[in-house]
């Protein structure tokens, strides 16, 4: 796969192409890019996704909370990778972009510089300042073929609902991970770097992984999660239990924070990079009366976790 980030220098091949944020690369995301793969196969040209970054949401919102991203780029461009995508274009979202009329953004952009000859969007698909462009503008306006894909419906909860980044956020913000999971076709990860903590998880017996994450990085609701956390540096993936939240029993004020506890683990991972798949929700977050009634809490989550595995 090949990484596009300057299009005066991109000199594309042919591309049957596709454009969104991609955030999450969900299944109806999914139906689109197997669509492209499709299509570039049977044209014997290259496969293409455009993307943003930053997410539009932070340039028009900037008062909206920034911590709403599924995915960071990093770990998107790793999922488009993995579906054999021959090109990805990443372009910055700025001020002159939104500016972008639809039939400029057309012409320049799609036409020109990445050289379109066929375009796949979804159900939803709008572009071009002020929201002018949709599809019925492009059958009228493009100058390549194209293709809609119609929305991605899933039974949540005994009844149809489309999926969406949207509702994704929405399951993980209220610890629903196992059902965010079904519609991202992975668990739910978070990536970050193993910091020095206060070692009061060694003090109850339970040493645990503190990670430091990016910030735009949606955050779970607080509580303790079934996970399994990836180490690269080892080249392994271990079992693990994570706590997400405040420590209310320890410390009043604390800033939110992710602790990993691996069982018989004992390496030293400080400053590596890791990664942990939130696979199920357990309970939520509580204040305890003493350390003693945490820490016996604590062994109940651990053991309800891994003497059922």
């Amino acid at each position: 796969m090949q990484i596009i980030r300057n299009l005066n220098q991109a000199n594309l091949p042919p591309l049957v192409l596709t454009i969104g944020n991609f955030d999450g690369v969900h299944l109806g995301h999914l139906e689109i890019i197997n669509k492209v793969k499709k299509i570039a196969k049977e044209k014997n040209i290259a496969s293409a996704i455009l993307t943003f970054e930053p997410h539009p949401i932070s340039f028009f919102k900037s008062d909206r909370p920034k911590d709403f991203r599924i995915n960071s780029l990093a770990q998107k461009l790793k999922i488009f990778q993995d579906l054999d995508i021959d090109f990805v274009i990443t372009l910055s979202f700025n001020q002159d972009l939104a500016d972008i009329t639809a039939p400029n953004f057309i012409e320049e952009i799609l036409a020109k510089s990445l050289n379109t000859k066929h375009l796949v969007v979804g159900y939803d698909f709008i572009f071009g300042k002020n929201r002018q462009g949709n599809f019925e503008f492009l059958e009228k306006e493009a100058p390549f073929e194209l293709s809609r894909i119609s929305a991605k419906v899933s039974i949540l909860e005994k009844s149809e609902q489309i999926c969406s980044s949207s509702l994704i956020r929405k399951l993980i913000d209220s610890g629903e991970v196992f059902e965010a999971g079904k519609f991202l076709t992975r668990s739910f990860s978070i990536q970050g770097i193993v910091t020095n903590g206060r070692k009061l998880a060694n003090q109850l017996g339970f040493p645990t992984v503190n990670l430091t994450i990016k910030p735009h990085i949606i955050k779970p609701k607080f509580g303790v999660y079934k996970t399994q956390i990836t180490i690269p540096s080892l080249d392994k993936t271990f079992p693990s239990i994570t706590n997400f939240g405040i420590k209310p029993t320890i410390e009043a004020g604390l800033a939110p924070l992710y602790e990993t506890h691996i069982p018989n683990f004992n390496q030293d991972i400080y400053e590596k990079k890791v990664s942990v798949e939130f696979i199920d929700f357990i309970r939520d977050e509580k204040k305890f009366a003493s350390l003693d009634e945490l820490k016996k809490q604590i062994r109940l989550d651990v053991d309800s976790i891994f003497k059922s595995s």
